[in-house]
């Protein structure tokens, strides 16, 4: 096959931005026909908050929402659900436009989030920081890729350090999630957000979704209920695995990744190297099932340029072939087959430290809240005061004695206490008792009743363990932690990583 050099742009992919819109999305359509929904959004946590948003989605029809939703999902190519693209490519905006780093993560914001929350913000502006800053690997794997077929030795050296050096940017911001993403509040308040409906049985979606004026609209000529529920669609949820970023990085690298629970075939460096010089380019192996499936919630452009990209690198193959045996124990530092090697693998190991890092913050933001549960009650004792405190001085003293306990449980960020009321970690339900007179519903007016304060306050935090919704559950013993795209999460992160670490030459 004849080598033809890839254009970035003509995959709709930004050589500043990479998978990101070279310009902000818009924060609003300007046609006037949308401003009912655009309305809505505009206030959309506060209905939310409120319980008014399903009063007000019926009032325009699931139908008005379906069927547009499914034809710009369509123009796009691809899958009508909450995913990646949507919450983390096209949902930022730029806060100070004269910055010197316009998409630092410090000077981006989210356009909607479905909490209301810091945390869901800085968790999609993480994955969208990461995005822009690879923009320069993306070039510099297109640059290797035709110095590969030049023979410049020196050219795929140098981009293989252009791509290492924006894997580890990409690895610092990383490590940065959990300075304002508190896990708790990720699994409890907003991780049932990106839940699609595959694999959602317990969740009372055993067959998927219905979308409303596209998948019934002859529903009177089906023969039985069977037949329409054959109709309905099931989708996975938002997940990491729908960005092309990593997978892009997996191909220009050579890395292979196989079906779920499966050992891919094991050779050493030195029959690798051998079948290549017998039989040229393998054909590709089978590869993980999954990561295929999450390219089909990717924009088309996106998945064509992995596609394009798997049919014309071979960057791992022309590294094989340079480094020999003898080479990988006796090179000299300055040879430049082994600074090649060298910058290889460091490509190699900062993608597996890069995968490292994720299985720790699945751990900690999806597996240690499920084991562990909702909050248990607790107490926090009010103390006792000789005089009566003023309403505003009390209930403000009570407010810091709540924003203590829920900050306990946070993990950096902002200099900021936890508000009880951005961070609802649990449900707070005052008690005071008093051996004087019985409590009323409104403690206040008890106090300045008896004009003497009661001698023990406390207020104890309600688990909510029966208010939370069955998409963030508590695991029983045994049990799997599934991810929002409905895979074993640990499982799958923990064989990506291991065959990650194997592709070392």
């Amino acid at each position: 096959m004849t080598y033809a050099p890839l254009r970035l742009e003509d995959y709709d992919i930004s050589p500043t931005h990479g998978f990101l819109p070279s310009e902000p999305p818009l924060r609003r359509l300007p046609d006037p026909y949308y401003a009912p929904w655009e309305d809505i959004m505009d206030r959309f946590n506060q209905y939310l908050l409120a319980h008014h948003i399903r009063r007000l989605v019926r009032k325009f029809l699931p139908a008005s929402i379906a069927v547009p939703w499914v034809a710009v999902a369509e123009f796009l190519q691809l899958n009508p659900v909450v995913c990646c693209a949507g919450v983390c490519h096209w949902n930022w905006q730029i806060l100070d436009d004269t910055a010197d780093d316009l998409m630092d993560i410090d000077n981006l914001g989210t356009i909607h989030t479905f909490s209301g929350s810091l945390d869901e913000s800085w968790f999609y502006l993480v994955t969208t920081a990461i995005e822009a800053k690879c923009a320069r690997g993306l070039s510099a794997i297109l640059d290797a890729t035709a110095a590969v077929e030049r023979d410049d030795m020196s050219q795929v050296t140098r981009s293989l350090h252009q791509i290492a050096y924006a894997l580890g940017e990409a690895n610092i911001i990383l490590e940065r999630m959990y300075e304002r993403c508190d896990p708790y509040v990720f699994y409890w308040k907003i991780r049932e957000f990106l839940a699609g409906w595959e694999n959602m049985e317990e969740a009372g979606l055993p067959y998927g979704v219905l979308y409303e004026g596209v998948d019934d609209t002859d529903t009177f000529s089906l023969d039985n209920w069977n037949s329409l529920f054959r109709r309905f669609r099931k989708y996975a949820g938002g997940s990491a695995a729908q960005t092309p970023l990593l997978q892009a990085l997996d191909i220009a690298l050579g890395i292979k990744h196989f079906p779920t629970g499966e050992r891919g075939p094991q050779s050493s460096v030195a029959e690798a190297r051998n079948k290549l010089r017998a039989q040229g380019v393998p054909e590709p192996p089978t590869v993980n099932s999954y990561l295929v499936q999450m390219r089909d919630y990717m924009p088309g452009g996106h998945r064509r340029f992995l596609e394009d990209l798997a049919a014309t690198c071979r960057i791992r193959e022309y590294v094989l072939l340079e480094c020999s045996d003898s080479l990988l124990h006796m090179g000299t530092a300055s040879d430049p087959r082994v600074l090649l090697r060298q910058a290889y693998n460091g490509c190699v190991d900062l993608i597996k430290t890069f995968r490292d890092k994720h299985i720790m913050i699945v751990s900690r933001y999806i597996i240690a809240p499920a084991k562990n549960g909702p909050m248990s009650p607790q107490r926090v004792a009010v103390p006792e005061s000789s005089k009566l405190m003023p309403p505003v001085a009390y209930m403000q003293a009570m407010a810091k004695q709540i924003s203590r306990l829920q900050s306990g449980g946070r993990m950096g960020g902002d200099s900021l206490s936890a508000d009880p009321t951005m961070y609802p970690q649990t449900n707070i339900a005052a008690s005071l008792k008093s051996s004087e007179q019985p409590v009323s519903k409104c403690p206040m007016q008890n106090m300045l009743a008896a004009n003497t304060r009661p001698k023990s306050v406390t207020v104890q935090v309600v688990s909510e363990a029966q208010d939370v919704g069955r998409l963030a559950r508590k695991l029983e013993d045994g049990a799997v932690a599934r991810g929002t795209g409905g895979t074993d999460a640990i499982q799958f992160l923990k064989q990506v990583r291991n065959e990650t670490a194997q592709t070392r030459i």
